[in-house]
């Protein structure tokens, strides 16, 4: 058989998911080596360094990690964002670096909806009230009727679009925010194209479905939420990044944010002070 190929799975992914990833990596004469997720730059030099592939599910790819590696080839980000990767850095040594653009999309869709519901009802406050020994028998205001409300949907790739088609069965305006789709996207889908100023002020939810880059990290900062409704629900199920999420510390008007946090990015403070403060958030691990 000669030289046999080893490939790195960073990151913890369930055994239906590893075991059919083993087989097809057997065909290519590969050996799947399994790790937890790493979260240090010396954690991956250590572990990784004899790598000739690597599939990574969140760890950090960096400049210093990829040129330590000793014969890679490919990295495999399992999953659409690849900001995890120094791309920079990958290009210039010659290592490819792949996603899976079509990874979940629909999950991810529905994810919205489930949010937009239980920030709707205010599920998670009376479920939080009732574990408290408080029966309330009438959703706690500011609630909206949802239908005939607007939601700003804010990028409209392949998640954006299945999230409108979604939106349609609640009888919501919908708005969107997306400078790089032609205006027959927008009439194909039925929805009315808006600058990201008008649907700031507009939308009574907004859903974020944008890549992180460097146009649009901290997309949502302090001039955004001052254009914002007061009782807006702010709903992000893609990279956490995309907010600065500082500015809820010293921004208290901001009462309904539901977020996708980022696991090692160093936000435990501000998760502890986003619970006191804002008593209707929904705050979840970002989810694989």
């Amino acid at each position: 058989m000669g030289y046999k190929y080893r490939v790195y799975h960073v990151g913890i992914h369930a055994r239906d998911v590893l075991e059919p990833e083993r087989r097809e990596l057997e065909k290519i004469n590969a050996e799947q080596v399994v790790l937890p997720r790493l979260e240090t730059e010396g954690e991956m030099i250590e572990a990784i360094k004899k790598a000739d592939g690597i599939i990574n599910v969140e760890s950090p790819i960096t400049r210093k990690f990829l040129e330590q590696l000793e014969g890679c080839k490919v990295v495999v980000r399992t999953g659409v964002g690849v900001d995890v990767v120094d791309l920079d850095a990958a290009t210039e040594l010659g290592i490819a670096v792949v996603n899976v653009p079509d990874l979940w999309p629909r999950e991810v869709a529905n994810h919205a909806i489930s949010m937009m519901l239980a920030l709707n009802r205010r599920l998670f406050v009376l479920n939080r009230l009732l574990n408290q020994g408080e029966w309330v028998p009438i959703v706690p205001s500011p609630v909206g009727a949802l239908h005939g409300e607007t939601i700003g949907v804010v990028g409209m790739g392949q998640i954006g679009k299945l999230l409108v088609k979604r939106l349609k069965a609640f009888e919501m305006n919908v708005i969107v925010s997306d400078p790089y789709l032609d205006k027959k996207v927008f009439s194909d889908y039925g929805v009315e194209q808006v600058g990201f100023e008008e649907l700031l002020s507009r939308s009574d939810y907004i859903s974020i479905h944008c890549p992180l880059t460097e146009e649009t990290k901290h997309l949502f900062n302090d001039i955004a939420f001052d254009q914002m409704k007061a009782t807006a629900y702010l709903i992000n199920t893609a990279r956490g990044n995309l907010i600065n999420e500082k500015i809820f510390l010293i921004d208290k008007h901001l009462s309904n944010i539901q977020l996708s946090i980022e696991k090692g990015l160093s936000y435990d403070d501000i998760i502890d002070e986003l619970f006191k403060i804002l008593p209707t958030n929904i705050a979840i691990s970002h989810l694989e």
